[in-house]
């Protein structure tokens, strides 16, 4: 309103309607004066920022979801304080959250943006982690949000879109999931943000995984390096060093020992800051329990606590125990409700920090599921937990992972645990069994009044499991094996949506999916045309509806769905239980519809045929996915108290009390302290022996083991730290000399003799444990400029178990689902891949013991066999380590001492080419534990190129 017409009589009135959107505008009212109207057509929005909203709008919702079950900012974060580290070298100087900006700000102020966050058990790292992701990715989505709306420079917005341009995507990921030896850290990020975030919008086509990866707009946040087996953090951490290059950003998260140890043995991100934590002081832990004590309405519970850490003088262990933001959030959570009270912690006497902590550790299951009163008046009352079953289900839990070295709770590896395992087999058989007796009493009526009997319904059965069996197969192959995982399959009412699926989630070459993406539907016509117009054979219509459209409709709704979002463990649990109805009401009956169609084209009946063919591929389907194997671990475990029956249930309940979390479609422990306490671990450290005790006289170190003053490596062979030394020893030990050790010295189980000293191998193998085939008998012979490692092996042979199993299986699933179970002879054939098994092992023993040999000169190292020979250079090698073999992206499932080359040279044969660019040297067993006499001579010919034992 400018004013008043001429007249002097109605307002003047003008609507301005710039850069509008709108398909649609509505004037309500009566119009007096102008309407001036611009419209101007949006720019239209790049793909891939809209892939990076989405994404970080999904990851937003995740980790705030984790944010609110943890009460991070409830009633405010502690105030724990970061320091740059003292113990390893830092890029950065500056301290953080004590100069009043936010994580965010401080994050991508630095130079590089490579941070390593260092601390003790239950230092607040996880949630430093976790709280810079959730600033990044509200500043992400700002920048996202400017962007996105058609802005531009000369429109007056703020500099929000420009400043969150910058902001990575922060990726939080546990670094147990990475299986270094198969993937890249791009792949593996790669392969995360497919599998989590299957939706997110398609860029040119394609899943914009990639894109974000190699454009650098994916920020890992790694945790959980120290929850690594110890083997295998210097890999995991060179590995990580490798794929960032030059240019990558990164945040590593670990506990300050684990990573002070991996940099004092040359193992570090290079160019990082690093920061460690500082103990908590009692004023602010005081100021914190004061916020909580009013919140809660139980101020004068909490005085005597708080008064104590504020102005009395405290007892050191509680003092010392209450330094740790891990510890004031049990002490918050263990005491937030009556009757607990907070005073028996300044009133009781504790000898020392470690029973404080073990008595906070203690109550916080008890206070995670608190007894709810009785409510009579609710027809549903809210579901209870038994504190006292809680932890008893929780510690056989916490057991299993670590027994497993893992942190991460996946339900379809649940049948993995001891008892399920023992009990596959059997339970397998089991209810093969009760699918032949249902099938028998349904079809009874069919089969008494067939001339066949009963054979007319095993038929149709058999050939039912053999096409569920062959269409389970080839999708299995499709996808890359990962039928084994839960699927969130694609929507069966959206069939084109599925086919794009099954494009963009393909795991087979190019030429493959042409081959079945189109010649599968070809091959359908033409055996429909071949049976129309060739003689109408009723085979062609069994191979046809019963065996190729199963297999290929099976494919497309065994495709993963693009949901956007991450998925929770129960939602994976719902996905796959859709996929199993899925291919049961769809996939099945086709089978079945062909095999009746046979039957009846032949003169015959045939729907019961149909039926039974169509029972029997259900129950293959049923029996061989991930359900079945989780209703085998329910239905072994709940009923022996280690598990509840609503497991699901119980776990999120336990998510929602903060003493889990949810990664991805799995679990894990809030902190790994509450997981080992649950265990059974303890954390108290180890007391050293008293003075005059028993130690065991150590080794005498090789030549090359040990370092001059000057940094040089001694090379001299009598140098030795005893002169009384050199020479031939009573128990016959190599002395550097040249002598050989006798075979069969030392103890069979590796255990020092009673004088100290310590035969290097006799029948052992190279490294710490025993090796499977006891038959070796290796010598050893070292010399300044030579060390030779003999012996002769027998082979066991390990790697046929895998297709046995498979064997196995299948014909468990055909003789029991077909009836065959009732006839001796069906159990006599169960056992013969079993036994097959055997006897390639007991052949394979009885064969020739092979010759071995390692020998290392100051020229290069050379390996040998039985016939198997190959020669390396030292200036053509650039690493040389233990490591697990891989071929072909497959694991062998044993070690073998392992070179990398540099680039040009000279390569050996086939033979010996393994993944990731490493040559096979000499293959030594199922352990990675080196003799340290023949590590001290790794160490000293191949100098700097020696990486160790890498049992990843």
């Amino acid at each position: 309103m400018r004013g008043r017409d001429e007249s002097g009589g109605r307002p003047y009135i003008s609507n301005n309607v710039v850069n509008s959107t709108a398909e649609y505008l509505i004037q309500v009212g009566v119009l007096h004066g102008d309407l001036n109207l611009t419209l101007r057509a949006p720019e239209p929005e790049d793909p891939r920022a809209v892939a990076e909203r989405r994404l970080a709008l999904s990851l937003l919702d995740q980790w705030r979801a984790e944010a609110d079950a943890w009460r991070m900012a409830d009633p405010a974060p502690l105030p724990v304080r970061w320091t740059p580290s003292h113990q390893v070298k830092s890029a950065g100087t500056s301290l953080w959250t004590d100069s009043g900006r936010t994580l965010a700000d401080q994050f991508l102020g630095l130079d590089r943006r490579r941070l390593v966050v260092l601390g003790g058990a239950g230092s607040g790292k996880t949630v430093l982690a976790v709280l810079l992701t959730l600033e990044l990715l509200a500043r992400r989505i700002e920048g996202a949000y400017g962007r996105g709306r058609g802005r531009r420079p000369d429109d007056g917005a703020d500099d929000g879109a420009d400043a969150g341009a910058d902001v990575p995507l922060p990726l939080l990921l546990s670094l147990e999931s990475w299986d270094t030896r198969r993937l890249t850290l791009a792949a593996w990020l790669e392969e995360r943000l497919r599998s989590d975030h299957p939706g997110l919008p398609f860029v040119d086509g394609v899943h914009p995984a990639r894109l974000l990866v190699r454009q650098r707009r994916v920020l890992p946040v790694l945790d959980g390096l120290d929850e690594l087996p110890e083997h295998r953090r210097a890999e995991v951490l060179d590995a990580l060093t490798t794929g960032l290059g030059a240019d990558g950003d990164a945040v590593l998260v670990s506990r300050t020992d684990a990573y002070t140890a991996l940099y004092d043995a040359g193992h570090a991100l290079p160019d990082a800051t690093v920061i460690e934590s500082l103990p908590l002081r009692r004023r602010d832990v005081a100021r914190y329990l004061e916020q909580v004590a009013r919140r809660s309405g139980r101020e004068d519970a909490w005085t005597p606590l708080v008064r104590a850490l504020a102005d009395e003088p405290f007892s050191k262990p509680l003092a010392d125990a209450l330094s740790n933001p891990l510890m004031v959030w049990l002490a918050r959570q263990a005491y937030a409700h009556a009757p607990a009270d907070p005073r028996e912690l300044v009133e009781r006497a504790f000898p020392d920090r470690w029973a404080v902590e073990a008595h906070l550790l203690d109550r916080i299951v008890p206070a995670a599921f608190p007894p709810l009163p009785a409510d009579h008046g609710r027809l549903h009352p809210p579901r209870t937990w038994d504190a006292a079953r809680a932890r008893t289900w929780l510690a056989y839990l916490a057991r299993l992972m670590s027994r497993r070295q893992e942190s991460e709770l996946a339900w379809w590896r649940l049948s993995q645990a001891p008892l399920p395992r023992l009990l596959a087999l059997p339970a397998l058989i089991a209810a093969g069994m009760v699918a032949s007796v249902l099938i028998r009493i349904v079809t009874a009526d069919y089969a008494a009044s067939s001339w066949l009997g009963e054979l007319s319904v095993t038929t149709p059965v058999l050939g039912g499991v053999v096409f569920a069996f062959l269409a389970r197969m080839v999708t299995d192959h499709w996808f890359g094996h990962r039928l084994a995982e839960p699927r969130r399959t694609a929507n069966p009412l959206l069939f084109v949506s599925a086919l794009r699926a099954v494009e963009r989630h393909s795991r087979v070459g190019p030429l493959a999916r042409l081959a079945v993406l189109y010649g599968g539907p070809a091959l359908v016509v033409f055996l429909l045309a071949l049976y129309a117009f060739g003689g109408r054979d009723p085979v062609l219509v069994l191979l046809t509806v019963g065996a190729v459209l199963p297999g290929l409709l099976m494919v497309v709704y065994a495709a993963p769905a693009d949901a956007v979002d991450a998925a929770t463990p129960r939602e994976l649990l719902r996905g796959e239980q859709s996929a199993l109805l899925t291919t049961v009401t769809l996939v099945a009956p086709l089978i079945g519809l062909g095999t009746g169609g046979f039957y009846a084209l032949r003169g015959g009946h045939g729907l019961w045929p149909g039926v039974a063919a169509w029972l029997g591929a259900s129950a293959t389907l049923f029996l061989l996915s991930p359900s079945s194997r989780w209703l085998l671990a329910k239905g072994t475990l709940a009923p022996t108290g280690r598990v509840p029956w609503s497991l699901m249930t119980f776990l999120e309940d336990a998510r929602t009390a903060g003493l889990l979390q949810r990664s991805g479609g799995t679990y894990r422990f809030r902190n790994r302290r509450l997981q080992d306490h649950l265990a059974g671990r303890s954390a108290r450290p180890a007391v050293p022996p008293p003075a005059g005790a028993h130690r065991q006289v150590p080794r005498q170190v090789s030549a090359g083991d040990r370092e001059m003053p000057g940094g040089e490596r001694a090379r001299a062979a009598g140098d030795r730290t005893d002169p009384a030394a050199d020479g031939p020893q009573p128990d016959g030990t190599d002395t550097g000399d040249g002598t050989a050790h006798p075979e069969g010295t030392g103890d069979a189980d590796g255990t020092a003799p009673p004088d100290g000293t310590r035969a290097p191998f006799g029948r052992r193998s190279p490294f710490g444990r025993r090796s499977p085939d006891d038959s070796r008998a290796l010598r050893a012979e070292h010399t300044a400029d030579h060390y030779l490692l003999q012996g002769r092996s027998r082979r066991l042979p390990m790697a046929h178990w895998p297709v046995i199993g498979t064997l196995t299986v299948m014909y468990a699933v055909r003789f029991s689902v077909t009836g065959q179970w009732q006839e001796p002879e069906g159990w006599a054939g169960l056992l013969v891949f079993p036994v097959l098994g055997v006897v390639v092992c007991l052949v394979g023993l009885l064969m020739p013991s092979r010759r071995l040999e390692l020998e290392l000169t100051r020229d290069g190292v050379r390996g040998r066999f039985g016939r198997r020979r190959c020669h390396y250079a030292w200036p053509d090698v650039t690493e040389i380590a233990v490591r697990r073999v891989v071929v072909r992206g497959r694991d062998a499932h044993f070690y073998a001492l392992q070179v990398r080359l540099r680039q040009g040279a000279p390569a050996p044969g086939r033979r010996h080419r393994l993944d990731d660019g490493w040559y096979l040297v000499l293959s030594l067993g199922l352990t990675a534990e080196v003799d340290p006499q023949l590590a001290a001579a790794l160490a000293d010919f191949a100098e700097t190129r020696w990486r160790g034992a890498r049992t990843g």
